[in-house]
């Protein structure tokens, strides 16, 4: 123990007169300042300019959805942060969405917070004390080490310090203990909402680590027969190998994207174009060569076959092999809630069950 006191007593006194280079410390600010308004000129260059990356749920909305359009100025996106509430954005956005936006505003208020308990207690503390005792330190310190703690030692004001990181502790305490509670309340108003409530795997529980003997649609009927629970499942479907089918799917995506950006080229301006588009097959690097045939006639006989492959895929797809997940849905939300709270720490058959997920998380 002497060893390790004079260790910490060494290491205490080599920092007891350290000074903090003032040029240093305004020189990172400054950088800082150019860095934060050089990022903000940048965004107000591109975000009118690429409304698909800053703005995608306002194109990419489903139903009555679209969240508020926002002002293409520089500082069009200045006025929803201060005016729009998190009960106005929650069936637009989503709730992990408010839930990021929410953590952040905690962040934002609980460092403010802290900077005024700091700047109001530790700094004249600091201040106070340096300059009666500056006299008497070895070094002469500067105006940016007389506000900190590094010339204190051995004096009873390092108990307003304990106190104050106490104070820090509690604030941090609040609030996350704040912030949890309306997040709860979000919680709840967004299961009470109609889309929630309307939603299909809101009732719908997801099963897995399935053990392969009961890998199977009556396998997972079977897992919640053995539990005995209150409600009766509605539809019951083991997971399966999906192969190709999401390559195809987005495939049949883009061929749907290719026909669209012809068609509005035809139909540009709300007026039929004199010629149809053309596209040329085969040739080099698409303009010479090839054989030239009608883009629209060909774009739509592709999206045919792309549907007729898709469709045949997913009929086929209870004969391909089955995953160590499945899922049972039930007749109304509350019941797949009160199921899987019943299930949580059970493991019937060794398998999870829980709410399963949006499809678009």
């Amino acid at each position: 123990m002497p060893n390790a006191t004079t260790t910490i007593d060494q290491l205490i006194q080599s920092n007891v007169g350290r000074t903090v280079s003032s040029r240093a410390v305004a020189s990172q600010a400054i950088l800082m300042v150019i860095v934060s308004f050089g990022t903000i000129f940048v965004f107000n260059i591109l975000r009118p300019r690429n409304k698909v990356i800053y703005e995608p749920k306002v194109k990419y909305h489903t139903g009555a959805q679209k969240p508020p359009a926002i002002s293409d100025s520089p500082l069009g996106w200045v006025s929803p942060i201060l005016h729009y509430h998190e009960a106005d954005l929650v069936d637009k956005i989503g709730l992990d969405a408010i839930a990021f936006l929410r953590f952040l505003r905690m962040l934002r208020w609980l460092f403010t917070a802290i900077a005024v308990l700091v700047c109001a207690t530790l700094i004249p503390v600091n201040l106070t004390y340096n300059l009666k005792h500056y006299q008497n330190s070895s070094t002469t310190p500067d105006i940016l080490s007389m506000l900190t703690v590094s010339n204190m030692y051995g004096t009873d004001l390092l108990f307003v310090h304990i106190v104050v990181t106490y104070g820090i502790t509690a604030l941090v305490m609040a609030f996350v203990y704040v912030h949890w509670k309306n997040m709860v309340r979000l919680r709840q108003n967004w299961f009470r909402s109609p889309e929630y409530q309307q939603s299909f795997y809101a009732r719908t529980l997801i099963v897995l680590r399935v053990p392969r003997a009961l890998q199977s649609d009556e396998g997972i009927r079977a897992i919640f027969e053995s539990v005995q629970v209150p409600y009766p499942t509605t539809s019951v479907h083991i997971g399966r190998n999906v192969g190709k089918l999401p390559e195809l799917t987005e495939y049949h995506n883009e061929t749907v994207r290719e026909l669209e950006q012809v068609l509005v080229r035809y139909l540009k301006g709300g007026r039929i174009a004199k010629e149809r588009p053309m596209i040329r097959l085969g040739g080099f690097m698409g303009c010479c060569g090839g054989q030239k045939k009608d883009a629209i006639d060909f774009y739509t006989a592709k999206l045919h076959r792309t549907e007729a492959a898709v469709e045949e895929y997913r009929y086929q797809i209870d004969k391909r092999k089955a995953e160590n997940y499945g899922f049972a849905s039930m007749a109304a939300v509350p019941y797949a809630h009160i199921v899987a709270n019943m299930l949580k720490d059970k493991r019937p058959k060794g398998t999870i069950v829980t709410l399963a997920p949006n499809p678009k998380d």
